[in-house]
């Protein structure tokens, strides 16, 4: 699930209607970066823009499934210049996106590189699906995936895990 800011679409009609009756573009003082998610069967990755932003501009929270990053771009500073046209958004923002169960908290990395910030959460080991051995009674214990024929006296034998 991903929380977003519930005031940013009315913040984007109004600067569409300042740039329908003024003809120019007004910059917004608050913005959200985009963000993708994506999982394959070793960890998650959030991608996130960050153009202009240093590691000291970023913070990165993990906490009972809830993946928090927060940040500021700041403006540019066009005190001794004529500005012509600012559009680009500036400011503090957070976003904060649940995740799925069974992941690594221990083991998270990011990095920063070219604008985009990669978060990388591991899955837990004891969350990834293993393979069961079956066992029989008085005979050699059968790999549960091999796709022989089993006898329907076959009894299940205790594992340890």
């Amino acid at each position: 699930m991903l929380y977003t800011d519930p005031f940013s679409l009315l913040a984007d009609l109004e600067r569409q209607f300042d740039t329908m009756t003024t003809g120019r573009a007004q910059a917004r003082a608050g913005w959200l970066p985009a963000a993708d998610v994506v999982a394959d069967e070793h960890e998650v990755r959030v991608y996130m823009d960050a153009p202009g932003m240093r590691h000291e501009d970023l913070a990165i929270e993990l906490h009972d499934g809830v993946l928090t990053i927060s940040g500021e771009r700041r403006p540019l500073d066009v005190s001794k210049t004529a500005v012509q046209r600012v559009e680009r958004g500036w400011g503090h923002w957070t976003r904060t996106m649940r995740l799925p169960n069974g992941l690594d908290a221990d083991a998270v990395s990011a990095d920063l590189t070219d604008g985009v910030l990669t978060v990388r959460i591991p899955i837990a080991e004891a969350a990834k699906p293993r393979r069961i051995a079956i066992g029989t009674s008085g005979r050699d214990t059968i790999d549960a995936g091999a796709g022989e024929d089993r006898p329907a006296e076959r009894e299940l034998a205790d594992t340890a895990s």
